[in-house]
């Protein structure tokens, strides 16, 4: 964690905070190998009686898209509405436009306003893009960023936000945002059709298929975590028996997207590592008890660990003058997770981009001893979170029971912090490689393979499933 040299020149005290910290903070193989089977015997619990939150999307991955169609992803703050027409030909994409829509702060505080507002995207967009004329409506998938129940049926589409908003999160919970949607195409004569409606991480897998057919996993790491998987619909019995498809064998074969809600998991089981700072943060959040995995390795919450453990250093003393201005450092998630990055990736001899950043950012003059605590601390945070991540992919992985397996990635924690996506694939691939090399279900090791998506990925995986109904 800290070379020799650096050793020597932190005090006593401080080192033996360091040592605890890092023994509260470190996953061991065992600790992470009971992780990855408890998270796997969630996994087979949930789509044998669907009651660990998790929800089955049909999809259509063995229907190649044909014709016109849009897509339309909304964010999980409700401020970015993205719509794409998109024009598929033999299997790939031969044509595609996007707009960008910024919701006013006043319309994603009402519902009706929200829904008013995705009424005028739509319509500037289809006007924008000489949509208006075509004779039948265009078929608009939508690709959604909240936690939702979904039902999409041949007849009908139900889909329900299934949680209380999380800290700048639209606040849609309970509605049923399919029957609010198609109101708003109906109400306002708009020329398209809304034929799906999935979570944004079942849209990035759709996606991550049509480009790379070994794809069996897609996981999205932002201010939130989440990740999807393919399930064989018999292996669902609730969904099979609902569908009255006990004699189609081809149609049981076939696979379904399962959205996992990863982020949830530890809600029901103590497996999870948690430390004091992380019971703090999560007393102290917007829904406490809840989402326990995604507290532990979320972009939102790293950089508001590392914090909460550089204030009680220097409430130990330990860090910093006892006259600096710590006003700022002491805000709740002002030490963003982003910083983390430059912290960890600092090899000059004194440190320097911690010492430029803390004056810039925190007014804090700092010593060495302090910048070498401050990196040590952001390390040992990511380190846990890298291995959790790999041990969640790994179980995934394991779950679908398929080689060759690709996985697609995607996520502002891997864009701003390259060391913990390099730390994340590494375990997870010892781990399906040790796992599945162990395990006597399986017929061998399973070879998994990486690969980071586009931010777009949602929103081409939603015109996808349009254009396939």
């Amino acid at each position: 964690m800290l070379t020799e040299s650096a050793v020597s020149l932190l005090t006593v005290e401080q080192r033996n905070m360091l040592e605890h910290v890092s023994g509260a903070f470190s996953v061991s193989d065992d600790k992470l190998d009971k992780i990855v089977c408890q998270m796997r015997k969630e996994l087979a619990e949930s789509v044998q009686n669907g009651d660990l939150h998790m929800a089955t999307s049909f999809i259509h991955s063995r229907t190649t898209p044909q014709g016109a169609a849009l897509g339309m992803a909304i964010d999980a703050s409700g401020k970015r509405i993205r719509i794409s027409s998109m024009q598929f030909d033999d299997a790939s994409i031969s044509g595609t436009s996007t707009q960008v829509f910024i919701a006013p702060s006043h319309v994603r505080a009402s519902t009706s306003a929200f829904f008013d507002f995705v009424a005028y995207c739509i319509r500037e967009f289809v006007h924008s893009q000489g949509l208006i004329e075509t004779q039948r409506p265009l078929p608009m998938g939508v690709s959604i960023g909240l936690p939702i129940s979904e039902h999409n049926g041949s007849s009908a589409i139900h889909c329900r936000v299934s949680e209380a908003p999380k800290e700048d999160s639209l606040d849609l919970c309970g509605s049923d945002v399919a029957r609010r949607l198609c109101d708003t195409v109906l109400r306002n004569h708009l020329p398209v059709r809304i034929t799906s409606i999935t979570n944004n991480v079942v849209s990035s897998l759709v996606a991550a298929q049509f480009s790379n057919k070994t794809t069996r996993v897609a996981a999205s790491f932002n201010r939130g975590v989440n990740a999807a998987y393919f399930e064989k619909l018999r292996n669902i019995p609730n969904l099979a028996q609902c569908e009255d498809m006990d004699s189609d064998q081809d149609r049981l074969d076939s696979y379904v997207a399962v959205n996992t809600e990863i982020g949830r998991f530890g809600t029901k089981s103590a497996v999870l590592p948690l430390t004091m700072w992380d019971n703090r943060i999560d007393r102290e959040s917007r829904s406490p008890g809840t989402r326990r995995f995604e507290k532990l390795v979320a972009d939102q919450y790293l950089g508001e660990i590392a914090r909460n453990l550089i204030t009680d250093f220097m409430d130990h003393q330990l860090l910093f003058t006892v006259d600096c201005d710590a006003s700022k450092i002491s805000t709740s998630y002002l030490f963003h997770t982003a910083y983390m990055a430059p912290i960890i990736d600092d090899t000059s001899n004194d440190l320097d981009s911690i010492e430029s950043l803390f004056a810039t950012e925190f007014g804090i003059s700092t010593t060495l001893p302090d910048r070498q605590i401050i990196q040590a601390l952001c390390l040992i945070v990511c380190r846990r979170a890298s291995r959790l991540s790999g041990g969640a992919l790994a179980a995934l992985i394991i779950t679908t029971a398929r080689s060759p397996c690709s996985v697609a990635l995607s996520g502002v924690l891997f864009d701003v912090n390259p060391k913990i996506y390099n730390d994340v694939v590494a375990t997870m691939k010892n781990l399906v490689a040790r796992i599945s090399g162990n395990d006597s279900s399986q017929s061998g090791s399973v070879q998994a393979d990486v690969f980071i998506q586009p931010r777009s990925a949602d929103i081409v995986g939603a015109a996808i499933n349009a254009a396939c109904i």
